[in-house]
Parts: structure tokens; C-alpha cells; sequence
């Protein structure tokens, strides 16, 4: 928080690390990192350094703390991870001031990619991330969900979910008078959205959506950040306020990065900007 009580949260999403070494096995890039990467160049150092200089950007924009809202790697394979972890590290930005959740890419590898990283390479983060359904983070003036809402999928599926344990979590949180005055922001990597039909849904939607948005409904100090869509989404519910809000990704980053920036100010979440670094 600074000198004027404004907390400042920059969200980032969708970096899809690669793992800079693959000729550690024969067959080099896997045909699932080659089929998941379609229209995107395989290239790592060029998606680190894309990662990096958004962490750079939210040094410079001053960020209380930064949310990674999913799709950290590409299949979430551990030299994938090992490379997160090192340029997370390298950032400058401290563990406890970092958020970070799995998207569906971060699980292919894995049923247990996710917590085997948690345990491993990004066991410094582990404190401030997703791990068990109802987990809060505080930060001044706002209170952060870190959920992991994804499961083993094969790579043709790209589909999320909400756990009926992390909704019965969230609802207690939301009810909860204690949380009342202040921001109450769950970090996923989906946007809690259903799909137009009932196909689409099921390979690509979340799980557990129309729970979540009636949750969205009763509560107004309940807000989601997400990513998965590639994309900036500001979605207002009844009063008008902004309460669904997604990200572009990093990884489609070009010249300058692309950060969002919230400021939590007096109780309320307020867009600030997205702006390039």
C-alpha cells in the first residue's frame, strides 16, 4: 500500500513457458507442445523474455502485489516449471507479493504436475498460490481466493472446474462478515462463462460456471480474475461495476507488455489501466 492507502495489483496471464531444453530427449519438442503451440513459434527464449519484461513492467508500476492467473507453461512438464521458477526468481519481485494459479495447459503433463511444482521448484510461492478450496491471501485493503480449477485432461480438451468444495469454500468466504468491507477476489484461470453450446462447453468451459455466477449475483463485493481467453474482458454485473475481469496473454505479447492494473482503494477494486511497460 502506499503513501495514499492505494493498494496496486497487476494481473498477468497465459505466458506458456517452454521448457529451453527439450534435446534432452530425443524426439526434442514433444508432439503435444508442438500441437498446443499451433500458430505460435516455438520459442522459449522468446517467451521468457516476454514473461520477464511484464514482471519488469509490474516492478515499475510500482505493484503491491502480482497475479499469474493460469497457463504458466505449456503442458506444465517439470523443466517447464523449473524454467518458471527461475524467471519468476529473477524478477526481483518477492514470493509473498506473487499469486499464481494453473490453467489447463499447466496440468497435461500430470495429474499431480501442479502440487509436484508447488512442492518443487515453486515451493517459494506456494504460500500465496492456489493450493486447498478456501485459501485466502490478504493483501491491504482486499482479500485474494487463489483457486486451482483445473483437472487431467488429454490436450484436445481445454475444459476447467470449479469444485463443489471450492464453491462451498467461496460461499462460506462471501458470507462471511468479516470479509464484508473489503474486495474479495478469486483468481482462476477460466472465466466462469457457459458456453453457447453444449459441445463447446464441455471441451472448453468451467465446470461449476453457473454456480460461480449465481455466487457473483448475491455477493457484490465478490469479484473474479481470470484468464484462458487471450483476451481483456470486463464483465459488470447489477450495479454496474465491473466484477469479471481477464487478461490478455503474455506469451501474444509484441513490442512492449501488456499488464493490467487494479487499484484497490477505500474498499473498492477499480480498473486503473492496461497498459504497456
Amino acid at each position: 500500500m502506499d503513501a495514499a492507502g492505494i493498494t496496486r495489483i497487476v494481473h498477468l496471464s497465459d505466458a506458456h513457458v517452454l521448457d529451453p531444453r527439450p534435446s534432452r530427449t530425443r524426439s526434442g519438442w514433444s508432439m503435444q507442445v508442438r500441437f498446443l503451440s499451433i500458430g505460435r513459434p516455438l520459442d522459449a527464449e522468446g517467451r521468457r523474455k516476454k514473461l520477464a519484461c511484464s514482471l519488469a513492467a509490474a516492478r515499475r508500476l510500482r505493484a503491491n502485489h502480482v497475479i499469474l492467473s493460469g497457463d504458466l507453461t505449456e503442458i506444465g512438464s517439470p523443466g517447464e516449471y523449473e524454467t518458471l521458477a527461475e524467471i519468476l526468481h529473477d524478477s526481483g519481485i518477492a514470493p509473498e507479493q506473487m499469486t499464481l494459479v494453473p490453467g489447463n495447459h499447466d496440468m497435461y503433463s500430470s495429474p499431480r504436475g501442479w502440487r509436484w511444482a508447488l512442492d518443487g521448484p515453486l515451493s517459494a510461492f506456494a504460500r500465496t498460490s492456489a493450493t486447498d478450496p478456501g485459501k485466502t491471501v490478504e493483501i491491504p485493503g482486499a482479500t485474494l481466493l487463489p483457486l486451482d480449477a483445473t483437472f487431467h485432461q488429454p490436450v484436445t480438451r481445454s475444459a476447467g472446474c470449479i469444485s463443489s468444495a471450492a464453491l462451498e469454500a467461496l460461499e462460506a468466504r462471501a458470507s462471511d462478515g468479516a470479509f464484508a468491507d473489503r474486495p474479495l477476489i478469486a483468481v482462476q484461470h477460466h472465466p466462469p462463462f457457459v458456453r453457447k453450446t453444449q459441445a463447446w462447453d464441455w471441451i472448453d468451459g468451467l465446470v461449476g460456471a453457473r454456480s460461480l455466477m449465481s455466487l457473483l449475483e448475491r455477493f457484490r463485493h465478490l469479484f473474479v480474475l481470470h484468464g484462458h481467453l487471450h483476451a481483456i474482458v470486463n464483465r459488470a454485473l447489477g450495479c454496474g461495476v465491473a466484477r469479471i475481469l481477464g487478461a490478455t496473454a503474455v506469451v501474444d505479447d509484441k513490442d512492449a507488455p501488456r499488464v493490467r492494473v487494479y487499484d484497490v482503494i477505500e474498499g473498492r477494486l477499480a480498473v486503473a489501466s492496461m497498459t504497456p511497460g
